[in-house]
């Protein structure tokens, strides 16, 4: 006698399911500023869900501290959208990450939530 073999469909952090947006891109340059230059924080965001996003939420932070925000509206399944801010370099250690929708408005799943941050720089100005 054969057994049945029961397919049934596993969800894996792989799938788009429950996705909506991912920081595809973030930069900051030049990357050996000195105390006085112009620093670009640049981040790229796209709507990886199969919808039209009527606002996604985003953030620029510095050491903790918000360097610039705000909503982009009507974003189109599978389309992207890049912020940038410049910063005048100061003194010390810095370390500057992107954020798309900090709060989670979108209501994505915790464990869709890992690619709406990128990973951050560390500058150490002298």
């Amino acid at each position: 006698m054969k057994k049945k073999l029961n397919l049934r469909k596993i969800k894996t952090t792989q799938s788009k399911k429950d996705d909506k947006v991912s920081v595809t891109r973030f930069s900051v340059s030049p990357q050996k500023p000195k105390k006085g230059d112009k620093v670009t924080v640049k981040m790229t965001i796209k709507n990886v869900s199969e919808k039209l996003l009527k606002g996604v939420p985003w953030q620029i932070v510095r050491n903790k501290k918000i360097l610039y925000y705000g909503v982009r509206n009507e974003i189109a399944s599978g389309d992207s959208f890049t912020v940038s801010v410049t910063w005048t370099a100061l003194k010390g250690n810095h370390f500057f990450y992107g954020d798309a929708d900090p709060k989670n408005t979108l209501k994505e799943p915790k464990i869709k939530q890992f690619n709406n941050l990128p990973q951050g720089a560390d500058l150490k100005i002298k």
